[in-house]
């Protein structure tokens, strides 16, 4: 058996394997972003390339007798991208053969096989997409089989009509040709099954990811809230009691609108972090709201015998909305003093590095593992006992949404660093 139509055989099959996978690395997932009209175009153009590339790369035996695997990529847009764009595929397929050329009879016979091989594919359709993947694979192995027999029949038959003789090495070669196109559909259908399955099973997880978080959700939601509003309770049954001094109820009284407000404080940070506030960003100078940040936390940082200490460019200038970017800058200077038990210094540095606008809060605390790195921002973990992590979470979401990301680096013992990296207007172009 001649090495050259192996070679000619096994080069169609990579030409057909490798478009499909690159047709899933870079749109198999955006399928539903791009559009159906679009993705149908997209399975045109590679089922037309595909195909003229088969045909690029033939073997023969006879003057204008070319064989190769065209019906492959055309056998999988039947299957999986509809009539019209394989009428697409098959229309450029006869074009390039009749440029080709060659005798009337060959030309005749590729024009009638394709015809006959579209309507074979399309009945055998059902039985192919619509069943297991072993099934499908099984049946589409069965279709490729009789796609190489029927034009290795047909051919049999001319070379007999126009005196050609049929030796045993022509017959070896459409047995080969015969099962390698068998199974070439097959692994077509197999990649295409897998990557269809891959894609449910992703799908299928990230649901379910979704349906525990937001179970999680609800869950520390109502135990947060349960929190302040028990408190509040008991202190109204305390002041239904006759005989409570005045005093007394007034004291009651705050209590239970300290808990009010701490529940108020907790659905306001929770629909922080679902919702953020888009509409009112705004081009704002980091500096002023960093400064405005640390006059609310000084009180609280000389209680915890922590020294601040700022080093702030000027026009550290960015699009954000003022409340919110105060609030996660509280947070963590906030998140720093409480990292440094027995007091210490904690550093605000804020440049502009290239186009970005870069805020570095150092401490000389605690520290943090690796792995606690890896879960800060998100939902329920917090480093501290009593923590909610409802602080982090809004924070990370916050500097999201403005294209801001965050850099951890920390080692215990020794304190962290948290960098905010945000894009900023160059200084000259403000104004």
């Amino acid at each position: 058996m001649s090495l050259d139509v192996i070679n000619q055989l096994l080069l169609n099959m990579l030409i057909i394997i490798t478009p499909v996978l690159l047709y899933q690395l870079f749109w198999g997932d955006r399928c539903h972003q791009i559009g159906a009209k679009i993705n149908r175009r997209i399975i045109v153009i590679l089922g037309s390339l595909i195909a003229v590339l088969c045909m690029v790369y033939p073997f023969r035996f006879s003057d204008g007798f070319l064989y190769d695997l065209r019906m492959v990529p055309l056998a999988a847009c039947i299957l999986y991208a509809g009539i019209v764009p394989s009428l697409w595929v098959a229309a450029v397929m006869i074009c390039y053969r009749l440029f080709l050329g060659g005798s009337f009879t060959a030309l005749s016979l590729s024009l009638v096989l394709t015809g006959i091989l579209m309507v074979l594919l399309w009945r055998s359709k059902p039985y192919i997409v619509t069943g297991s993947r072993s099934r499908n694979v099984t049946a589409a192995a069965i279709t490729g089989l009789l796609i190489g027999l029927l034009p290795a029949v047909s051919s049999c038959i001319t070379f007999w009509w126009i005196g050609e003789p049929i030796t045993m090495r022509i017959v070896g070669y459409f047995g080969l040709y015969s099962l390698i196109t068998a199974f070439t559909l097959g692994m077509v259908v197999y990649v295409v099954e897998q990557i269809k399955l891959n894609s449910r099973q992703r799908n299928q997880s990230q649901q379910a990811d979704k349906m525990n978080v937001l179970s999680d959700l609800a869950a520390s939601f109502a135990h947060e809230i349960r929190n302040p509003l028990t408190v509040a309770r008991g202190f109204v049954q305390i002041m239904k009691q006759p005989g409570i001094q005045d005093d007394k109820k007034a004291l009651y009284t705050n209590m239970v609108l300290e808990e009010i407000d701490k529940a108020q404080s907790i659905v306001t940070d929770y629909l922080s972090f679902a919702k953020p506030h888009l509409e009112a960003i705004e081009l704002v100078d980091a500096k002023q709201l960093i400064q405005q940040a640390l006059s609310s936390i000084e009180p609280y940082a000389k209680l915890c015998r922590v020294d601040v200490e700022t080093q702030l460019d000027d026009k550290l200038i960015i699009s954000a909305n003022r409340d919110k970017f105060v609030q996660c800058m509280i947070h963590l200077c906030k998140n720093g003093i409480e990292a440094m038990p027995s007091g210490g210094k904690l550093q605000i540095i804020g440049t502009v590095q290239n186009r970005s606008v870069c805020i570095d809060i150092i401490d000389h605390g605690v520290g943090m593992t690796p792995d606690e790195i890896r879960r800060l921002g998100t939902p329920f973990y917090s480093t501290r006992d009593k923590g909610t992590g409802l602080g982090m979470m809004v924070t990370y979401r916050v500097i999201q949404t403005i294209h801001g990301k965050i850099d951890v680096t920390s080692e215990v013992g020794k304190g962290t660093c948290f960098s905010l990296l945000i894009p900023t207007l160059h200084a000259t172009s403000y104004h």
